[in-house]
């Protein structure tokens, strides 16, 4: 560990936390990281949540510095939605997964909700 609380993950501890929640581990291809990806249905809509672990496809986490694990959202056709603050690689790692995974739930189910009411005020033509 360095000064700054960065630690090492490896790709079989992001497993080990994130499958357990319903996430797939893959690469999309062989020279970048490995992404986690959960299906996520608001309403009758699908989402994608993605998980970029940072950990190269030598399934090692990149050095101190280099990048941080981010969480996004896709629609069902592959369209960024929205993202978290990234999570730093420090010993609470899994803790602010959680939480950021949390908050793109919660995003999701007001911003559906403010959609459902916004659809429901428009006038009928």
């Amino acid at each position: 560990m360095t000064r700054s609380g960065y630690v090492e993950i490896t790709l079989e501890e992001m497993k080990n936390f994130l499958e357990p929640h319903g996430f797939i581990m893959h690469k999309r291809d062989e020279k970048t990281e490995w992404v986690a990806n959960k299906i996520f249905q608001c309403e009758k809509t699908l989402y994608l949540i993605r998980v970029y672990t940072s950990i190269n496809p030598n399934e090692r986490s990149r050095g101190s510095g280099s990048d941080a694990i981010r969480l996004g959202v896709f629609t069902s056709n592959g369209e960024w939605v929205f993202g978290t603050k990234r999570v730093n690689r420090t010993k609470n790692w899994r803790d602010a997964i959680q939480i950021r995974v949390t908050e793109l739930k919660m995003k999701l189910i007001e911003q559906n909700a403010k959609n459902s009411e916004i659809l429901k005020n428009i006038p009928k033509v």
